[in-house]
């Protein structure tokens, strides 16, 4: 597991956070599809970049079993990482602009 350096606020008062990724997300995280990275983190703060969807949102989404998701965690953890297939996000907001055309 690497660690990977995070500095947030980017000004003179910029905090310097450390968290680990596993090697596995790292690489699903790496993975790409015509320049859009197949599986996504979900934001800590604010929406995320490619669907404007935010973390919550993602969360309540792959609860209900609307997009996919997967969860990488060591035998044996608590915590793990979660991350979100960018294709099925971008599906059901497509599938949802459908639905809002035949409605109308």
């Amino acid at each position: 597991m690497k660690i990977i350096s995070d500095t947030t606020n980017g000004g003179s008062n910029a905090r310097e956070t450390t968290r680990p990724i596993p090697e596995k997300a790292r690489e699903l995280l790496n993975d790409q599809h015509a320049g859009l990275p197949i599986w996504i983190r979900p934001p800590r703060a604010g929406l995320e970049f490619y669907s404007g969807l935010s973390r919550a949102k993602l969360y309540e989404l792959g609860g209900k079993g609307q997009i996919e998701t997967r969860s990488l965690r060591d035998p044996g953890a608590i915590k793990g990482t979660r991350l979100f297939l960018l294709k099925s996000v971008l599906d059901y907001i497509a599938q949802c602009g459908q639905e809002e055309t035949v409605n109308a």
